[in-house]
């Protein structure tokens, strides 16, 4: 049996975002044959583009709209005072933003489990899990690796790198981490999503 293009290959994070539908919704669909969709021997679901550009302009109850969606972030912060100062940057954000905080590292991977964000902020130092074990646990789930993961340390980065656990890929400021900085951060990552959202590259 031929392998399908992988130019006409989503991931379900990825069919949602075109539908504007929440992962499970998506995952229902498939599930009651609405989409045209196959799983890999990973058993990961891999759907059809072609079955969601027909589905985008035919369903009644989708409703499009020409307002972003908001940047899911979630917070991994066992410090109130830290969580109070990010809730205040956020607001700086032109772009809407829809915040769940954690208050370490096993919360946070429960609500990644449902909420599924866009971005992971963590600090390193928390308990009982702390922000390494979390960012190890995204690191290793095939289903987590499109997050984005931006670490805030009381830590310098030599501090913070120096025994080899922290990953390459991860962002990483210091605290107390300025306005600007942050709010670029995020707005430039919302502006990646909408854009990817608008024309999802094929998979490697």
């Amino acid at each position: 049996m031929a392998l399908p293009d992988s130019s006409d290959i989503l991931t379900t994070q990825q069919a949602a975002r075109l539908l504007g539908l929440s992962t499970t919704t998506v995952q229902k669909m498939v599930a009651n044959g609405e989409l045209d969709a196959w799983v890999t021997s990973g058993g990961h679901r891999r759907i059809y583009r072609s079955a969601v550009e027909k589905m985008m302009p035919t369903r009644p109850d989708m409703h499009y709209t020409n307002a972003p969606r908001p940047l899911r972030v979630l917070l991994a912060e066992d410090d109130a005072l830290q969580v109070a100062y990010f809730e205040s940057l956020i607001k700086r954000c032109s772009h809407p933003v829809s915040l769940v905080v954690a208050g370490d590292g096993s919360q946070a991977l429960i609500q990644i489990e449902r909420q599924r964000p866009d971005v992971v902020v963590t600090d390193l130092m928390m308990r009982p899990i702390d922000g390494y074990h979390l960012i190890k646990a995204l690191a290793n789930d095939t289903e987590y690796q499109s997050i984005a993961v931006l670490v805030v340390t009381a830590k310098t980065p030599d501090e913070a790198r120096a025994d080899g656990l922290l990953p390459a890929w991860v962002t990483l400021y210091q605290k107390p981490v300025q306005v600007d900085r942050l709010v670029g951060y995020l707005e430039a990552l919302a502006g990646r999503i909408a854009r990817n959202s608008q024309s999802v590259a094929p998979l490697p």
